[in-house]
C-alpha cells in the first residue's frame, strides 16, 4: 500500500502512540533515505518541510545513503542513528526510518531505572 508524507510516496506508515514513535517503510529505488527522513519527520512535527533544518546540518546526506543504499540479496541489516530536530532518528538498510522524540527516550530510561 503507498502511503503519502508531506508529499513524498512511501510504502507504509506506523504510528505507535504510546512512545511517539513512527516508523516508516520507504522504496530505496524510488526515494533517497535523505528526502524519506525530512517528509516524515515533517510530518511528525506537522511543519512544511522546508521549515526543517537541513538535514545536511546532522549528518552527511550522501554518506547516510551509500550507508543505507539497497543491498542486493545480501544478510542483515547496517543501520545508523542520530538525532535531528530533536528526535531520534534510526535508518536501516532494508528501507526503514524509525523516528522517536528525544524526550520520550529520556522518559522511558528514567522509566527503566536509568535517571534514578
Amino acid at each position: 500500500m503507498d502511503v503519502t508524507v508531506s508529499g513524498i510516496g512511501v510504502e507504509a506508515v506506523e504510528y505507535f502512540q504510546e512512545s511517539g514513535t513512527v516508523r516508516t517503510q520507504f522504496d530505496q529505488k524510488k526515494t533517497p533515505a535523505s528526502i524519506a527522513i525530512i517528509a516524515t519527520l515533517a510530518d511528525i512535527m506537522d511543519t512544511d518541510p522546508v521549515e526543517l533544518d537541513p538535514l545536511h546540518s546532522t549528518v552527511d546526506s550522501d554518506e547516510l545513503e551509500a550507508l543505507v543504499r539497497v543491498r542486493n540479496g545480501t544478510n542483515g541489516d547496517t543501520h545508523v542513528t542520530f538525532t535531528h530536530e530533536g528526535h531520534a532518528i534510526t535508518v536501516h538498510s532494508y528501507g526503514a526510518i524509525t523516528i522517536t522524540p528525544e524526550h520520550e527516550l529520556t522518559a522511558e530510561n528514567y522509566e527503566r531505572g536509568a535517571g534514578r
